[in-house]
């Protein structure tokens, strides 16, 4: 079992929590944050001051001031209002991912919430309650909508997925025999004040492209085997511990000697091959860079305090301010999405090479590999270079021009998702043409892995989907 306390968050955690169902609880010193983060809040709506979301209405409306005996009606009122999310659900487990953003941001001492309904975000992850997450609705200035769904279930309204089925927010807790909870002054805002779905979400996303890295490499190294194989091409030099060490870059040189480490020799005759090899371990450490400098951005987020307003317990007030702005997570997923295309174009060059060594084989009918897997690879490098723009500047002014800049980190997720299929499944083109081309090659034991698992493929007589699938799953896990 998991524990909540004051220590960090890492991106291992989410997916733990996410992927695998590690259950919760909270230590001690966490529950005494969140009580006195709440005291103060109570204190505060005492004074009668106002203050935004805790006895005001919200955005355009944020003179407007709440009377004492509407706050409650006022924070279902908040919730039924952002619950405008459209589109298929997030999956259990991205689902799960928000679920544990928006409760660590709970436990950090800024959101103000009461320990009730801190607790019902962690009976939700420990009893697999799914709530309905639509995808689509966040601009990226806190994930508004996709947070409204889950709080909608958390107060029994709202819906939820149970074996497949949309029911209920109501019938989804009863069938863990959870009771709906009631919110009280400020939760309505605090509940919704957290960009968990770009943190949580992304910190799965951005996990996975870990492998991503490892793979290309991998794949490059198979190339090159094939090239060598039926070619004068193959040339390690550029690989070598010596040309690496000239330029210092420690990503680069990890990507160089993973290549080196699958190859047993360099036997290569030419003098050095065309960019896309050779390059490819500058190209890949470029996306090892921006897989860290991501990580490194959604840790900050995960760790930090970004409500408004902002519960802070030294000074005993409530402050308005601007942590939810997430600019540096959006651009971290537009660098990577820039680096995969980057990838993938390298890839498809490369595949390029070989389905010209490849020739000889489809003329005479030895060839089991589809020639026209190069055309769908084309198709899709078409379209990894054109979610390579940028959408983080494509926002608009809403709230009646209140809410007039935002990040669209949420979208810019979205389209890395989609970025980062399509390298996975390009490199996997790349390596079911470099394998059958370095079928005879001599090549170490994690190369020969390929080779075997797409030639058992091609003797089941898979569809080239389901080849390339095959390859996927032995590249990526």
């Amino acid at each position: 079992m998991g524990v909540l306390s004051r220590a960090d968050i890492e991106l291992a955690d989410v997916v733990v929590v996410a992927r695998h169902g590690e259950r919760l609880r909270f230590a001690s010193v966490v529950e005494r944050d969140v009580a006195a983060s709440r005291a103060v809040v109570e204190a505060v709506l005492a004074e009668g001051k106002p203050v935004y979301g805790l006895n005001t209405e919200l955005g355009a409306g944020r003179d407007i001031v709440v009377s004492a005996e509407r706050i409650e009606e006022f924070q279902r009122r908040t919730i039924r209002n952002s619950s405008g999310g459209l589109g298929a659900p997030l999956s259990f487990e991205e689902s799960r991912a928000v679920i544990y953003a928006r409760l660590v941001g709970f436990t950090r001492g800024g959101a103000g919430v009461t320990s009730e309904l801190a607790a019902q975000y962690l009976e939700l992850l420990n009893r697999d309650v799914y709530p309905f997450i639509p995808r689509t609705g966040s601009v990226g200035a806190a994930d508004l909508t996709h947070l409204a769904a889950v709080a909608a279930v958390a107060i029994g309204a709202g819906r939820a997925l149970v074996d497949g089925a949309v029911v209920s927010g109501a019938a989804a807790l009863a069938a863990v025999s959870l009771p709906p909870v009631t919110l009280r002054a400020h939760e309505g805002l605090a509940a919704l004040s957290g960009n968990s779905y770009s943190v949580g979400v992304g910190a799965l996303v951005v996990s996975d492209l870990a492998s991503v890295v490892n793979a290309a490499d991998r794949v490059v190294a198979l190339s090159l085997a094939a090239v060598g194989a039926h070619s004068t091409g193959g040339n390690l030099s550029p690989f070598s511990l010596e040309v690496q060490s000239a330029h210092r870059s420690p990503e680069q040189a990890a990507s160089a000697a993973r290549v080196r480490a699958f190859l047993p020799d360099d036997s290569a005759a030419s003098t050095q091959d065309p960019l896309s090899f050779r390059t490819a371990p500058q190209v890949h450490a470029v996306l090892a860079s921006a897989v860290a400098a991501s990580a490194a951005s959604i840790r900050l987020e995960l760790n930090s305090r970004t409500e408004n307003p902002l519960v802070d317990v030294d000074a005993g007030r409530m402050i308005s301010g601007g942590n939810f702005q997430v600019l540096a997570l959006a651009l971290s997923f537009e660098s990577l999405r820039l680096a995969l295309a980057h990838v993938a174009a390298a890839s498809e060059r490369r595949l390029a090479k070989l389905s010209a060594l490849q020739a000889p084989l489809r003329r005479s009918g030895e060839a089991r590999v589809p020639g026209l897997l190069s055309y769908s690879a084309s198709s899709l490098v078409a379209e990894v270079r054109q979610l390579a723009n940028p959408v983080s500047l494509n926002t608009t002014s809403l709230s009646e021009d209140v809410e007039d800049v935002s990040s669209n980190a949420a979208v810019a997720l979205q389209l890395l998702e989609r970025s980062a299929a399509i390298t996975r499944t390009v490199l996997a083109i790349e390596a079911v043409t470099a394998a059958e081309l370095a079928a005879g090659a001599d090549i170490g034991e994690s190369l020969r892995a390929v080779v075997d698992t797409t030639t058992r493929a091609l003797d089941a007589e898979l569809t080239a989907g389901e080849l390339i699938a095959a390859v996927e799953l032995e590249l990526y896990g």
